[in-house]
């Protein structure tokens, strides 16, 4: 008889939410940003997308990515859209392509200051996902 192996997405930096309505929306806000790579003719697989909050521990964590799953905060996506999609293509870098962190590259800087403009971002992602396709 053979086990079923439960499957988690838990990451140490972020609390994942229960899914209910409110964080459902917050999720789909996430998500959209993922249908929007189709308008810039940008393949992603399927990726796996949880919300939460960031851990005591990692208290300026904003999101998380690696192996086709990201996690989002909620404070990432409370600050607004441009906000949001710097996040979301940063770790979709590290969850699709996995890029390391690059202080040179606005997108893929460890640290977020000021977030790139969305045509920026956009353009930033994709070149890196013609490289690594």
């Amino acid at each position: 008889m053979l086990k079923k192996r439960k499957e988690t997405m838990n990451t140490i930096e972020i609390n994942n939410h229960k899914m209910n309505n409110e964080v459902y929306q917050l999720r789909r806000r996430v998500i959209d940003i993922l249908y929007q790579a189709k308008d810039f003719e940008i393949n992603l697989p399927r990726i796996n997308v949880r919300i939460g909050n960031p851990t005591e521990k990692y208290k300026n964590v904003l999101g998380v990515g690696g192996n086709k799953n990201i996690w989002i905060t909620e404070k990432a996506i409370n600050k607004g859209y441009q906000y949001l999609l710097h996040v979301v293509l940063h770790e979709l870098c590290h969850a699709v392509y996995n890029l390391p962190h690059n202080e040179k590259c606005k997108l893929m800087s460890s640290k977020l200051g000021e977030p790139c403009g969305i045509t920026q971002a956009w353009k930033i992602f994709k070149k890196y996902s013609q490289k690594n396709n």
